[in-house]
């Protein structure tokens, strides 16, 4: 079976290591590359940071760094054969590099925020709107972007109900972990501190005209505050959602537990259930991996731990219906998101075609 050649811009932030997590045993991609500000450097040689052990491919691949910012970047990747990339990258370098890469006929795949608004780059959310992901007749590549991870807890369920109900305002109150802006927050006490409690500048915005994007919500009124918490992982929000009727709580919880099973295809990040309700407040502690198949949660090997939303349906009173959701920041909200969308282009031959073999992506090395 033929692995795609493919490769991550980013080498030592959070996303791009568990970018490199994930593809370090994908059954459909091969990691081939990566470039990033330590050029030169074996990525062996970079400091590992998440808390499972740096997976042992990861270690014995010849992989040195490129320059991230070398004009020459695109035709470095094209002569390793690369044939899509991983964007880990801050939104300011995304801007030019993603371009000069799309320019070149490689195809990007973007967890940054540079490109979520253009109305060419597809912005796509696998198991909620698949059929926008659709290269530009103007590009060359296919360039696309997965959605802030804070939506993501928001938008699973509330695409359900957009499609049963009118919508006339979403209030939403979240709780974002810390590794939601990056390694800085972890690592840094200061910071950290100066964070917790306080309004995230420009997060609300984000979600708004993301959400607006996708499902294609008009004169929706919005009510968005987005703060930080002490917690490493998870982004768990507080939502209502006006409606224009008066549903009962076991429609809406009937509806959702329908989930988005149209939309279910069977690539090797997606869980079987990307929604599931329980009966009490979602716990980090026991819902963060939510989708994984192993007893134990092992995201090298277990693609779908950790990919599934966790929603708590609290009440449906008056045409309002409260929920809590939590879904995993880093994996279902970046890295794993972006993969998936990778994936959902490969099932649907937006590239060459390979053997594909999801099966495998839950079996033990």
């Amino acid at each position: 079976m033929r692995k795609l050649r493919v490769a991550i811009l980013g080498a030592s932030g959070l996303v791009s290591q568990r970018m490199q997590q994930r593809l370090s045993m994908h059954p459909w991609f091969e990691l081939v590359a990566v470039a990033g500000r330590q050029h030169g450097v074996q990525l062996s040689e970079v400091e590992w940071m998440l808390e499972q052990r740096r997976p042992t491919i990861l270690g014995e691949i010849d992989i040195q760094i490129m320059d991230i910012h070398s004009e020459s970047l695109a035709q470095n990747l094209i002569d390793s054969k690369v044939e899509l990339v991983f964007s880990a990258l801050p939104s300011q370098p995304a801007l030019s590099i993603e371009k000069q890469l799309i320019d070149a006929g490689i195809h990007v795949f973007s967890n940054a925020s540079a490109y979520r608004m253009d109305p060419e780059v597809p912005l796509v959310v696998a198991d909620v709107n698949p059929e926008a992901l659709k290269r530009s007749a103007s590009k060359p590549a296919l360039h696309a972007c997965a959605t802030n991870c804070t939506l993501i807890p928001i938008l699973h369920p509330l695409s359900v109900l957009s499609k049963h109900h009118t919508i006339r305002k979403v209030v939403v109150r979240s709780e974002q972990a810390l590794s939601g802006a990056g390694w800085k927050l972890v690592l840094n006490e200061e910071e950290r501190n100066n964070a917790i409690g306080k309004e995230i500048a420009g997060e609300a915005e984000k979600i708004i005209e993301e959400a607006e994007r996708i499902l294609g919500l008009v004169e929706v009124e919005w009510d968005v505050q987005c703060k930080r918490v002490h917690e490493q992982d998870g982004h768990l929000v507080h939502v209502q959602i006006h409606l224009d009727d008066m549903p009962t709580y076991d429609l809406i919880q009937s509806e959702l537990n329908a989930t988005i099973q149209d939309h279910i295809r069977p690539l090797p990040s997606q869980p079987m259930n990307p929604m599931t309700l329980i009966q009490s407040t979602p716990n980090r502690q026991r819902d963060l991996w939510s989708g994984k198949t192993l007893q134990t949660p092992q995201p090298s090997v277990d693609l779908k731990a950790g990919m599934t939303t966790t929603v708590h349906l609290e009440t449906v009173e008056q045409g309002v219906v409260s929920f809590q959701a939590l879904s995993h920041n880093t994996i279902r909200g970046a890295a794993g998101g972006v993969l998936l969308l990778a994936e959902l282009a490969h099932y649907d031959n937006h590239f060459a075609s390979v053997d594909l073999n999801p099966s495998s992506s839950s079996s033990e090395p």
